[in-house]
């Protein structure tokens, strides 16, 4: 839901891992203006793609290392990659709660979209680790495929599902910043 890189052919991947907030924090969060929320949330969004992109240079060796390599970056990747998911969750939770109607709603929405995508860093480290090595260069095709066959799980399409008039108007506030609007919804 955050993430588009455009770097290797991992950008597919990567889009999957948009938006990534695991479970933390409570349930009675300070509820703020809608307003400062929005701008807040997409502050953090930004620091998330840039910690997030950089977990994923553990992924240039897949471009021409050796499978040992390959999967010591994805490990890594996996690792740095979730560890800037917490932190984008942390600092939502930090940041509260939307004022509007179903505010509460898009926090848990937040929460389930990361812990989905801290699921899918699991999952591809495990994919990975269960290729067959025997060859470098067909190692490499098969991670790439790998990257290729995730599903991403839609953010925007979460927060529709809401159904609450105030949470459409706070996705069409997202939009307005693209750059935030790239990172939460590509």
């Amino acid at each position: 839901m955050f993430i588009r890189p455009r770097f290797l052919g991992v950008g597919a991947f990567l889009t999957t891992i948009p938006f990534i907030l695991g479970a933390c924090g409570g349930d009675s969060l300070e509820k703020v203006d809608v307003d400062d929320w929005v701008a807040d949330v997409c502050d953090a969004a930004i620091d998330f793609e840039e910690e997030f992109l950089d977990a994923a240079s553990a992924l240039d060796v897949i471009e021409d290392g050796d499978p040992g390599e390959i999967k010591d970056g994805v490990a890594k990747f996996t690792r740095d990659g979730a560890k800037a998911i917490d932190q984008f969750v942390k600092d939502v939770d930090d940041i509260g709660q939307p004022d509007i109607d179903g505010g509460a709603e898009v926090i848990k929405a937040f929460r389930g979209h990361a812990k989905a995508q801290k699921a899918i860093l699991q999952k591809f480290k495990k994919d990975v680790g269960k290729l067959d090595d025997g060859d470098d260069d067909d190692f490499r095709d098969e991670v790439f495929e790998t990257l290729d066959d995730i599903d991403d799980p839609d953010f925007r399409e979460e927060l529709e599902d809401i159904n609450e008039n105030d949470v459409d108007d706070l996705i069409d506030e997202i939009d307005s910043d693209s750059d935030c609007a790239s990172v939460l919804f590509s």
